[in-house]
């Protein structure tokens, strides 16, 4: 039986919300299960010697060891360990009374005063205690006094001797077992602490970065918003002490464009949260039908006249991956190629390449453009960075780019030389459709 099978055999299905008492119910499941076996296995021996006398007994041993484990299973803890300890005592006493004593039968005392102190929790340390002072004294009782309540066996015979030697060895195993089980429980417990304390470091670290990205994120949100808004009130403004049309008409060209910054940041906005909120939803894509589909969404930018966007993809090329996730980040890695190019180059270009590697599906977007300075190139994909202030955009593309690339599993790097162009690419999972 495997640990999950036999941990929901011992438990329940439910789980238990604290350790401690996960480790309890573990041990006492696995302590009845202990007595149900030994019960069974002195049936089979007294069979073989072709001794009937105690197998009634020894089937109540059994019997004891299920009635624990169905009250273990109820969550009955306490009145669980105090009936398996106090049945186990009396059973050994009727055994140990009425059988001759080189038997050895109130060997089996010291395994139940063991998991009498292991059973119960630390702060029911005095049942525990009390439990190991009643097989003291049923110990002393049968030993030393010759009351019995069953019939007394007084002949001995050679098979006394092999059952002293059977007894033994079960009541050392039993013992072992205990505490084997005790120690095995408190070494997994402690890993599990271990491994949640370094999740819980993990959390709390991811926890302090987002709360700095959310500070960021909402100041620059702010000013970000409120800026193109304080521009175009400005501009109406002026628009209104304005005579001639053609200065209206300028005025009104200005408001356009700050309108259009505002919806582009506004767009960026649902991006990141869209990615933020929503799964990852998988789907057959045809690469140059999305690269089509990107180029039309941009035809009416301003810088597509000036740069020639070039692809060199298959055909039939397809991936399976999240259409819209994927659309979102050649979206915003060709807009930035079309709006950092270099004026001064007689032919700018953009290209995107494509191919399905052995192990993953690789994405390159290329141009010559303006490129990056070297010390800013470790910071492109950082929230609301801009490498200047007049740098164009929400300063949120790249940093869009990557985090939809993550939550899609692949990574995204980057390479630049100022004045001579950038290069990202993009290594996605080869996945299917589940």
């Amino acid at each position: 039986m495997r640990s999950g099978s036999l941990r929901r055999f011992i438990i329940g299905k439910e789980a238990i919300p604290s350790l401690k008492l996960y480790k309890q119910a573990m041990l006492r499941g696995q302590y009845a299960l202990m007595m149900t076996a030994v019960g069974v296995a002195y049936i089979f021996i007294d069979m073989v010697y072709s001794i009937y006398r105690n197998i009634p007994m020894y089937s109540v041993v059994s019997l004891i060891g299920i009635i624990t484990l169905w009250l273990n299973r109820k969550r009955l803890y306490r009145e669980a360990t105090l009936f398996t300890i106090l049945a186990s005592n009396f059973i050994i006493y009727l055994f140990a009374s009425s059988e001759p004593a080189v038997s050895g039968i109130f060997i089996f005392y010291l395994p139940v005063s063991l998991a009498a102190m292991a059973l119960f929790t630390y702060k029911d340390w005095y049942l525990g205690l009390a439990c190991v002072l009643i097989s003291l004294g049923l110990f002393l009782l049968s030993y030393l006094s010759e009351f019995s309540i069953l019939p007394k066996v007084e002949e001995t015979d050679a098979t006394d001797e092999v059952y002293f030697i059977i007894n033994f060895t079960v009541a050392l195993t039993v013992s072992v077992l205990v505490v084997y089980f005790l120690v095995s429980l408190n070494y997994h417990a402690e890993k599990s602490l271990r491994e949640n304390e370094s999740r819980l470091m993990q959390l709390t670290e991811e926890l302090k970065q987002s709360n700095a990205e959310l500070d960021r994120f909402v100041y620059s949100v702010s000013h970000d918003l409120r800026a193109p808004l304080s521009s175009v009130v400005g501009l109406v403004g002026l628009a209104e002490m304005a005579e001639r049309p053609e200065e209206i008409k300028s005025y009104l060209s200005m408001m356009r464009g700050r309108i259009d910054a505002l919806e582009k940041f506004i767009r960026d906005i649902i991006d990141y949260s869209r990615n933020a909120r929503l799964e990852v939803v998988k789907e057959k894509v045809n690469f140059n039908d999305l690269i089509q589909e990107v180029m039309d969404s941009l035809r009416f930018a301003d810088e597509v006249s000036s740069v020639k966007i070039k692809t060199d993809i298959p055909e039939d090329l397809e991936l399976t991956t999240d259409k819209v996730r994927l659309r979102i980040i050649l979206n915003n890695l060709i807009a930035n190629a079309l709006k950092y190019h270099d004026k001064h180059k007689d032919s700018s270009f953009v290209q995107v390449q494509a191919s399905k590697m052995t192990h993953h599906f690789q994405i390159n977007v290329a141009d010559n453009g303006i490129g990056i300075r070297p010390d800013h190139l470790s910071k492109v994909f950082d929230m609301f960075y801009r490498a200047s202030e007049n740098s164009k955009g929400s300063g949120l593309g790249l940093y869009i780019a990557r985090e939809t690339i993550k939550k899609m599993g692949g990574t995204i790097t980057v390479q630049s030389e100022f004045g001579k162009g950038t290069h990202f690419q993009i290594n996605l999972p080869l996945t299917d459709i589940r």
